[in-house]
């Protein structure tokens, strides 16, 4: 979230302005508005807090007039109206005039000349700006090696949020992050997406890495993007054995169609290829859409591998997140489109090797972030 800084004294606005580059914040997330016609056109930016001047000129060199009532009164009825409020002003004389007016909609006053007060006011803003987060996009990984593509395509930021691994990054102009759950499985992506989304409200949920595949549907080393993920483990076990009673939950088909588009493009996988250098499969294949079903547990069975497939004999991918991002982005509030892909590196079955989890990794990561990038252009 940016921080509009309204102020068209220089020197006041140098002072506020250095004292939140101290606390961290970056200078890009700074927007400088030194008259109404900066405050307008700035207003569609994600603003998590704005830094009034009750006096402010009405263009660029005008003469400052009263226009903090008439900034307040445009926050308020625009789509910002949870955003934090603080106006410092160096005219406290007028303080007691607009004071129920100010606070009624939610903005503290402070003295410029106070600096201690103001900067602590604001300081704690900042703190309760930072617990109100919103990001563009998540992506999810449940291992380091699949995240690991992310830091060396992308320059971004490792943080620590409430115990979670966030490596903070832009893909065009919007914001997101990278989120490396704390083990794998179904139990662990499920909750912590569940919290991730509903505390940073993305418009994007997705997940990348590698994946198990069935010999019949896939190729060692295809993308596999799902179009539907189901749970094979849910159900019931009785003395006849294990009934699955498996829950579907679909990636939406306009999503769907605006992926299909791009990945029919000529030499798509040569783009996804592009900029890596290791090993790579003995057969280049195409990505192409597939249904993932997903446990608990790593299988390396192939008696087990074929009850699974007897579910859905078009399975193609078998994981054990996919089915969890899905569902957690299902039942948000926020309703987030989800777009989860992985690359097959094995087969399900005891012959396991790590040949192809960097390039796995690696060619999945750049489809999500393509994805990401074609999603916002599509959407601007």
């Amino acid at each position: 979230m940016k921080i509009m800084l309204i102020e068209d004294n220089k020197n006041k606005r140098d002072d506020i302005k250095s004292f939140l580059l101290s606390k961290n914040i970056v200078d890009s997330d700074i927007i400088i508005a030194k008259s109404m016609t900066d405050f307008t056109t700035n207003l569609h930016h994600d603003i998590g807090l704005f830094i009034i001047d009750l006096k402010l000129p009405n263009i660029d060199g005008g003469e400052a007039q009263f226009n903090g009532l008439t900034i307040l009164e445009t926050i308020k009825k625009s789509s910002k109206q949870e955003s934090l409020l603080l106006a410092i002003s160096s005219f406290p004389d007028e303080f007691p005039k607009l004071r129920d007016f100010y606070e009624s909609h939610g903005c503290i006053l402070s003295t410029y000349s106070n600096k201690k007060g103001w900067k602590s006011t604001l300081e704690h803003l900042l703190i309760q700006l930072n617990k109100n987060t919103t990001l563009d996009f998540l992506i999810f990984c449940a291992l380091k090696e699949e995240r690991t593509p992310y830091i060396t395509m992308i320059n971004g930021k490792k943080c620590n949020r409430r115990g979670i691994d966030f490596y903070d990054i832009d893909i065009g102009e919007k914001k997101g992050s990278v989120v490396l759950l704390p083990s794998m499985g179904l139990v662990n992506a499920a909750i912590i997406a569940g919290a991730c989304i509903d505390r940073y409200k993305p418009s994007i949920v997705a997940m990348s890495g590698i994946c198990g595949g069935f010999t019949d549907n896939v190729k060692l080393g295809q993308l596999l993007v799902s179009k539907m993920a189901y749970e094979y483990q849910s159900g019931k076990w009785t003395d006849d054995g294990f009934k699955q009673e498996p829950y579907q939950v679909s990636t939406d088909q306009n999503t769907l169609t605006n992926l299909s588009i791009m990945i029919d493009q000529d030499d798509f996988l040569k783009e996804l290829e592009e900029g890596y250098s290791a090993t790579k499969p003995d057969e280049p294949t195409p990505p192409i859409f597939s249904i993932f079903t997903s446990g608990s547990a790593v299988v390396a069975s192939k008696e087990l591998l074929t009850n699974i497939q007897n579910h859905h004999r078009k399975s193609g991918g078998l994981d054990m997140e996919i089915f969890a991002i899905h569902r957690a982005t299902e039942l948000s509030i926020n309703k987030p489109l989800c777009i989860c892909a992985k690359t097959v590196v094995d087969l399900c079955d005891s012959n396991k090797d790590d040949d192809l989890h960097i390039y796995g990794s690696y060619i999945s990561a750049k489809f999500i972030i393509l994805a990401i990038k074609n999603h916002y252009k599509l959407n601007t």
